[in-house]
């Protein structure tokens, strides 16, 4: 599961406690109001609403900043520079597939290795530096 998951199940279960204790305190207010005997009920009453709207406002706070954290792209990007050895002209290079050019824009950084990707015919495969002897 992914933090994103996470966050939006833990956001769930806030909401979930809040709506329990702010319905608790509401009841407990109400109920005080209808007879004397409830009456020291009435401070508790507002002591779990106020609680319950407090987890309210954190739940629903958990959900917009996760919304916000998806929408800019979580900020999980990670920029890698590829440093290739002098001899290697990109332009130069052709897909293994189709013989397609490829462009500098077709190299990609994934899982940590240099991978290029074909426009032409959609084959992906890593770039492997030749031994220079």
């Amino acid at each position: 599961m992914g933090n994103r998951t996470l966050m939006y199940v833990g956001a769930g279960i806030v909401l979930l406690i809040g709506v329990c204790l702010f319905g608790y305190g509401i009841l407990s207010v109400i109920g005080s109001t209808s007879s004397p005997e409830r009456a020291s009920w009435f401070g508790y009453g507002i002591v779990f609403a106020i609680v319950g709207a407090v987890f309210l406002g954190g739940g629903i706070l958990l959900i917009v900043r996760n919304q916000a954290k998806g929408q800019e792209g979580g900020g999980d990007n990670i920029t890698y520079q590829i440093d290739l050895p002098s001899q290697t002209r990109v332009e130069q290079m052709k897909c293994r597939s189709c013989g397609g050019a490829l462009k500098a824009d077709n190299v990609k950084m994934i899982a940590g290795a240099p991978t290029v990707e074909c426009p032409f015919c959609g084959t992906t495969y890593q770039l492997t530096e030749e031994p220079k002897w």
